[in-house]
């Protein structure tokens, strides 16, 4: 069965070691999909607070709040969260209140950090369900990432009930949907390749969730005018003559081809040994903020996102 493009399905996941660009991605497929007349949602877990830097907004809290033309964000701060989903369950005001400041309660929650990610959890569940289209959830690096996505498993297997274990039975079953895509998102170098492979391992064994698109950032271009057979005319008109300028050309040429080509093999082993659809958005200027998304948005490279496997370079 072929696997749907990230903003064809309701809930996308995004993975990844930190430092790949996850944010960045995330936000720019969230303003493509606002162009498309959707009503996407970006969620950022807890600590984070890229999408704030990234759209140049306000605070964003647990309640979304628009950021940018048709794209709205929420933040899933632990605490917040936790408030958030007391207040559900309790249904005075004080009362939920009062059990969130119960002592009982605060010992538990700080002695029990997975309270943290269960109330994390669930609460996308209940944003997947209130209308936004797509959900984007720009998850922690891969290690955070995996202990959520087990966290249902290991709490079932030690008999919860009660509420945890309707919770864990609301997680599962939007987790568990093939309406909600996992996708990696990883740099086209030989070091994170082979941490994203070894991610991929264990994320394709894990039974009922959904693989997506395998986002490669940064990948470097060859210029079009720029070719072995050039590259190497260029050496020899350079070799012996006086032309400094020339043979700095040269130097940085010879750098950008070195680059692709060890890019290429790893674009090629990566496509190889995880044969998931795969989008290449190229190497842009060290910029941030609004005008790193609109760099990006900006690329022909970005409406990749939406296709299919792309061939090897």
């Amino acid at each position: 069965m072929a696997i749907p493009a990230p903003l064809d399905v309701r809930l996308s996941l995004f993975t990844g070691k930190g430092g790949v660009g996850k944010s960045s991605v995330v936000a720019a497929l969230a303003v493509t999909a606002a162009r498309r007349g959707k009503r996407p949602l970006v969620v950022e877990m807890g600590h984070r607070a890229s999408m704030r830097d990234i759209f140049g907004s306000g605070e964003i809290g647990l309640a979304p709040v628009q950021v940018h033309d048709g794209v709205w964000a929420c933040n899933l701060d632990p605490k917040a969260t936790l408030q958030g989903y007391v207040h559900r369950y309790v249904p005075f005001r004080r009362w939920a209140d009062r059990v969130l400041e119960h002592p009982a309660l605060q010992r538990f929650y700080g002695a029990a950090p997975a309270v943290a990610e269960l109330t994390a959890l669930t609460h996308i569940g209940w944003l997947a369900d209130e209308g936004y289209d797509p959900v984007l959830v720009d998850l922690d690096a891969t290690g955070h990432a995996l202990m959520m996505l087990e966290l249902p498993e290991v709490l079932g297997s030690l008999g919860a009930r009660g509420p945890v274990k309707r919770a864990l039975e609301g997680i599962e079953k939007w987790l568990h949907d093939p309406e909600t895509r996992l996708h990696i998102v990883t740099l086209p170098g030989a070091l994170p390749v082979q941490e994203t492979l070894e991610l991929y391992g264990l994320l394709s064994a894990r039974p009922g969730v959904h693989l997506g698109a395998m986002v490669v950032n940064r990948v470097p271009l060859l210029p079009a005018q720029l070719t072995e057979a050039r590259l190497d005319l260029l050496i020899d008109l350079g070799e012996g003559a006086d032309l400094p300028e020339l043979e700095g050309d040269v130097a940085l040429a010879a750098t950008r081809l070195r680059e692709y080509r060890a890019a290429s093999t790893s674009l090629r082993r990566l496509a190889r040994e995880a044969p998931l659809p795969q989008v290449r958005l190229a190497r842009l200027p060290f910029i941030e903020g609004p005008d790193m998304l609109r760099a990006l948005l900006a690329s022909a490279e970005t409406r990749a996102m939406m296709q299919a496997h792309r061939g090897d370079p």
